[in-house]
């Protein structure tokens, strides 16, 4: 499978969560939001309440600033990664 069809049929899978839908998860506490993007990208400007947590980080620090497996997360960036 060329690697445009891997990502495009994964990503499928994935579900979607509106701005609005984000908004009132935050609000709750029933969403965790995660940046992606590198620490410099977050300082300069990121969702209020999200937590950074950079693509190469993400194998030795998620366990630890996401403990709650059970957890719903949402994760955004602002290009590809």
């Amino acid at each position: 499978m060329p690697p445009e069809t891997e990502t495009a049929t994964s990503s499928a899978h994935i579900p979607a969560i509106s701005r609005d839908e984000l908004r009132q998860g935050l609000k709750a506490g029933a969403l965790k939001v995660v940046d992606v993007l590198p620490a410099e990208s977050y300082a300069a400007g990121h969702i209020p309440g999200s937590i950074s947590l950079p693509v190469p980080s993400i194998a030795s620090r998620a366990r630890e600033l996401l403990p709650d497996l059970k957890a719903d997360i949402a994760v955004y960036c602002a290009k590809f990664t």
